[in-house]
């Protein structure tokens, strides 16, 4: 082979090793600092407080090469304003790692961070209606709670007691654990049912009324259901 062919041919194999070693440098996304994240949480606005309000706020933000802060924009709104400018508020707080490419060099980066504004505990207020709410007995029989293979395998028995946040139609606007099981499997199972079915609306004065039901499910021992 002539002296220019084995060049050619060595340079191929220098680039070809070049390129593999550049596949084989890990590159890396940026990211948030959680514990930032959890010093600086979004501040629930007064105003959506009052309306009883909750939602996800879908972020993209700009993080600089050198981890800074560069700016925030809803992707996907939470459609209520007042929550989408406190999840971009806090997220001007947060501490940023930036990203990396192939060759280790910082680089700047974007993230898609969602931020669940659950509704505010003042919203969980208990009414005392005339009429209690309660789960449409067809419902429950179509859909009855699917607990986990431990509770018969090892005998288990108890219940699990909700608080489920009816609006006036009777439909369920949130679903808690009050009472846990002490096995999430269990609880899990207690909520999925409870979130299946229909209810009837509690009853203030003949009317419709928004109320929380406090909802006992009883699991095990042939006890499985509510009361």
């Amino acid at each position: 082979m002539k002296p220019a062919g084995w060049a050619a041919l060595l340079g191929a194999l220098v680039l070809f090793a070049t390129d593999a070693a550049a596949q084989d440098m890990p590159s890396y996304d940026a990211t948030v600092d959680q514990a930032s994240k959890l010093r600086h949480r979004p501040i629930y606005p007064r105003e959506a407080i009052k309306a009883c309000v909750s939602g996800t706020v879908v972020m993209i933000i700009d993080v600089a090469a050198d981890g800074s802060f560069i700016e925030a924009v809803v992707e996907k709104s939470s459609r209520n304003a007042h929550l989408d400018r406190a999840a971009l508020e806090a997220a001007r707080h947060w501490k940023y790692y930036p990203a990396s490419d192939e060759k280790g060099a910082r680089v700047a980066d974007k993230i898609r961070i969602p931020i669940d504004f659950e509704e505010h505990e003042s919203c969980w207020t208990r009414l005392v209606p005339d009429t209690p709410a309660r789960p449409e007995p067809s419902s429950v029989e179509r859909s009855p709670p699917r607990w986990p293979a431990i509770v018969d395998e090892n005998g288990l028995s108890g219940e699990v007691v909700l608080l489920v946040l009816l609006e006036e139609d009777g439909w369920k606007h949130a679903v808690r654990v009050a009472t846990s099981s002490g096995a999430p499997d269990i609880d899990y199972a207690a909520v999925d049912a409870a979130e299946n079915w229909r209810y009837e609306p509690a009853l203030l004065d003949g009317k419709p009324v928004r109320t929380v039901l406090r909802l006992h499910m009883r699991y095990g021992k042939g006890e499985p259901g509510s009361r």
